[in-house]
């Protein structure tokens, strides 16, 4: 009788001892990874230009943005260090002005290329995920804000301006979705993370925008 009941509890037991067995695994393989040196994201968005008397008052990009980060150090207990550069393109299109007021349009067709390019400091705050098991990620940035244009059609001409350039991000590691899938990404290709983003940055640069925002897919590797 005693021997019937016993294997009756194991046998309650084993579900709730495998359950809590394989949580514990997937908490160890998120918890292990390589180190972390760099991150690349792909990020695009609505961007407008900051002169309104310019023919293309109104008109909202969009801007597509590749950014290369280098970590050089990590703070314990705050998160990644480093530098990086954002590369940037979008286009605007509109009629040319038939008078200094621009109150008329001609047919002709004007066109601005806009490369914005920026070399920024970084501070990635990864505390939460890393400690606490929260999948938030912060970001700080801030640079130099490098505004290379070309103008089509009209009068045509281009330059380059420069200014302040600043950025902050939060960030959404998708990590939790597949901790087993997320480490195999770390132990053959190097990946550390995946996320989500939605970044607000502004600059000073003249033409440039003063305020935008872009989302966006990153990985640290």
């Amino acid at each position: 009788m005693n021997r019937a009941f016993l294997g009756a509890a194991l046998a309650a037991m084993l579900p709730t001892f495998a359950s809590a067995q394989y949580s514990d695994e997937l908490a160890d393989l998120a918890r292990r990874e390589t180190v972390e040196s760099f991150a690349a994201e792909l990020k695009v968005g609505p961007y407008s230009l900051s002169d309104n008397s310019s023919f293309f008052a109104g008109d909202r990009g969009p801007l597509v943005q590749l950014e290369i980060d280098y970590f050089a150090l990590r703070i314990p207990y705050v998160g990644l260090i480093g530098g990086g550069i954002a590369l940037g393109w979008a286009r605007y299109d509109a009629n040319a002005c038939a008078d200094s007021s621009c109150n008329q349009r001609l047919d002709e067709e004007v066109k601005l290329t806009a490369f914005p390019i920026a070399p920024m400091a970084v501070l990635r705050v990864d505390v939460l995920p890393r400690e606490l098991g929260v999948p938030i990620v912060l970001s700080g940035k801030i640079g130099l804000d490098i505004f290379v244009y070309d103008v089509s059609g009209g009068s045509g001409g281009g330059g380059t301006t420069f200014g302040l350039r600043w950025g902050a991000q939060a960030a959404l590691e998708l990590d939790f979705i597949n901790p087993r899938r997320a480490r195999a990404l770390d132990e053959e290709w190097g990946i550390n993370h995946t996320y989500l983003f939605v970044e607000f940055f502004g600059s000073s640069a003249q033409l440039a925008s003063r305020f935008a925002w872009t989302i966006g897919l990153g990985l640290t590797f």
